[in-house]
């Protein structure tokens, strides 16, 4: 059994930082703090970044926008958020976002429960590393499997 969550003070830029293609993502909670509750990111993309059309059955996502403005496919409508906006995407729901600009985006993402999608992140930036690059003719491939393997299913 778990041992119970402890209180935790998280200081601006600490946490477990990974480098996906042109994302920045920043865990700052993750499913050790808190009984696997969920896991806190907190992502920045450059001007057309983001993540193409994907789902995944085994966690729900929040999406705060704190900077920047972001194109959000949600199922088959499409969003056109800025700062303040939030979405909730449950678990299973097709989604994809896009950083608009011409200013970086700055994101949080909640997913819950904890643990499944930081540990995704992890696999990726590790594969990115292995290969050496994203975009050698491997690494999509090892993308997928990734996925696969967290239950993620991507669409396009």
């Amino acid at each position: 059994m778990n041992n119970p969550a402890q209180p935790r003070h998280f200081p601006p830029g600490e946490g477990v930082v990974y480098k996906i293609g042109q994302m920045t993502m920043t865990f700052t909670t993750t499913a050790e703090h808190n009984l696997s509750c969920y896991t806190l990111c907190e992502a920045i993309e450059p001007p057309q970044s983001g993540a193409s059309l994907h789902r995944h059955p085994t966690y729900d996502e929040t999406f705060i926008i704190c900077e920047g403005h972001y194109h959000f496919q949600l199922d088959k409508g499409m969003l056109n958020l800025g700062p303040g906006d939030t979405v909730f995407v449950p678990r299973g729901t097709p989604h994809s976002f896009i950083c608009t600009g011409p200013e970086i985006g700055r994101q949080l993402i909640i997913s819950s429960p904890g643990g499944i999608f930081d540990a995704f992140i992890a696999d990726v930036a590790k594969s990115q590393i292995d290969s050496g690059s994203p975009s050698k003719p491997d690494a999509a491939t090892d993308f997928r499997a990734i996925a696969a393997k967290y239950g993620m299913q991507f669409l396009s």
